[in-house]
């Protein structure tokens, strides 16, 4: 009931009324700051490389263990498997054989007279004499190698002539023994060869040898010789 002449204030709401209660208590209270953002993480491209510089590498970790791989070892040369030496021949030098046909030149288109003279201008040095007659044979670098028989006798040497015609600029002739072993052989590339240059082939033993022809160079007519003391 209101009093004659007093003025009525309209009740303010529940809720402003708490509002306007709370902001007058706190009138002089500050804020609280607000929580530190945490730090951004690192890119993970970033962590992994960091990783990887930090761990140690499989080379530098000390000795090869699990998971790490040794060195394959280094290939030992292979050694090269020597010339089988022949049972019943072996080879002789003298310098004095070599410098007794060094000079040789051919005086003729014969080449069964050319071998003949190649031969005898050693025959004073060595002591030695024709055995069997000349022998002679056409090839070319392309052909197989041709073959001829040589009756050795124990404790005798021998020593093989050749010559070819102009059409060979390499004439190679060896000599082997009856289990086919190489027991000397020219060592020149023209086409006056002789086995040995400097020396002889010496049997300790009859054997059935033989000396074969072949042709490095061109092709065309040979002849020669095979000597013996």
């Amino acid at each position: 009931m209101r009093r004659p002449g007093s003025i009525s204030l309209p009740r303010p709401a529940p809720r402003a009324a708490a509002v306007a209660l709370a902001v007058a208590t706190c009138a002089g209270c500050r804020p609280a700051p607000n929580p530190p953002s945490p730090p951004a993480a690192a890119p993970a491209s970033a962590s992994a490389s960091a990783s990887a510089a930090a761990a140690p590498t499989a080379a530098s970790a000390g000795p090869a263990g699990a998971g790490s791989v040794a060195p394959p070892p280094s290939a030992a040369p292979v050694p090269s498997t020597p010339a089988p030496a022949s049972a019943v021949a072996t080879t002789k030098t003298d310098p004095a054989w070599a410098a007794c046909h060094a000079g040789f030149k051919t005086t003729s288109r014969d080449l069964s007279r050319d071998v003949a003279a190649l031969a005898a201008g050693c025959a004073r040095q060595t002591g030695m004499k024709i055995v069997g007659g000349t022998l002679t044979g056409k090839q070319a670098d392309l052909d197989k190698p041709q073959t001829f028989a040589l009756d050795a006798k124990g404790n005798h040497c021998y020593r093989v002539f050749a010559r070819a015609a102009e059409g060979i600029k390499d004439l190679d002739v060896a000599v082997k023994d009856s289990a086919g072993v190489v027991v000397a052989q020219d060592s020149t590339d023209d086409a006056s060869p002789v086995v040995l240059e400097n020396g002889g082939v010496c049997f300790s033993k009859d054997d059935s040898a033989t000396v074969v022809v072949s042709v490095g160079l061109g092709g065309g007519q040979y002849a020669l010789q095979i000597w013996s003391d």
